[in-house]
């Protein structure tokens, strides 16, 4: 059985929920977030602070008062700095085991994914993920899906050939408009689709894989599909 004094000190505590090689492959692994609002925050900081060795976010946005009621990186001294470097400067400041990238961009504005393992969708519109779900599938690259709109959110698993967010966003609903947003339902949503990317990256089973989780947090309701 590996023992904490295996792990570098931040990630002590990783040990006996997380093996010696598990931990090593996340070290090794990179992750790219696009968007870094309400839900790619609570991702960005759960996927440093669990030991992934390398992170890539992709947000064009700046901190406005109106991302003060959920945003992780949302506080009165960084409101108007951009989303990605302020997150990207929150993680080096937690530990220096995580390498961060920080692109002030949309994702768009990029050919392709350099070198990832596994992409997470934290965008807040219906034109967006599609866009970065197909880009996904081009590359043949594992999506970790998710969303939120009020007490109610899901996320889901789009691995290579799959069809995820076709269903989920079929044309006829490409909105742009982001909906309204609860501070507690984004942090549940993150949360899970960090763990699932953590199991994508080391090998573990999911049962979202092509599918997704709908969360009711109004009346309590989980339900796979």
């Amino acid at each position: 059985m590996e023992t904490e004094a295996a792990l570098p000190e931040p990630l002590a505590r990783n040990a006996g929920a997380l093996g010696l090689k598990e931990q090593q492959k996340l070290r090794k692994s990179h992750v790219i977030i696009c968007g870094c609002g309400g839900l790619g925050g609570q991702v960005i900081e759960s996927l440093a602070r669990i030991g992934v060795g390398r992170l890539t976010l992709f947000d064009p946005d700046r901190f406005s008062p109106s991302n003060l009621n959920r945003q992780l990186g949302a506080l009165t001294e960084t409101l108007g700095n951009n989303k990605a470097e302020v997150l990207a400067d929150r993680v080096g400041r937690i530990h220096d085991l995580c390498r961060v990238k920080a692109l002030a961009m949309d994702f768009r504005e990029t050919d392709r994914f350099i070198n990832a393992d596994v992409v997470v969708d934290c965008l807040d519109n219906d034109t967006a993920r599609r866009d970065l779900a197909t880009r996904c599938l081009k590359q043949s690259l594992p999506l970790v899906h998710g969303a939120v709109n009020g007490w109610y959110g899901q996320i889901g698993i789009q691995l290579p050939g799959g069809n995820l967010l076709e269903r989920l966003y079929p044309k006829q609903s490409r909105t742009t408009e982001p909906p309204p947003v609860l501070s507690f339902t984004p942090s549940l949503v993150a949360c899970l689709q960090a763990a699932e990317t953590v199991k994508l990256l080391i090998g573990r089973p999911s049962q979202l894989i092509n599918g997704w989780l709908s969360v009711d947090l109004l009346h309590g309701d989980f339900e796979y599909l």
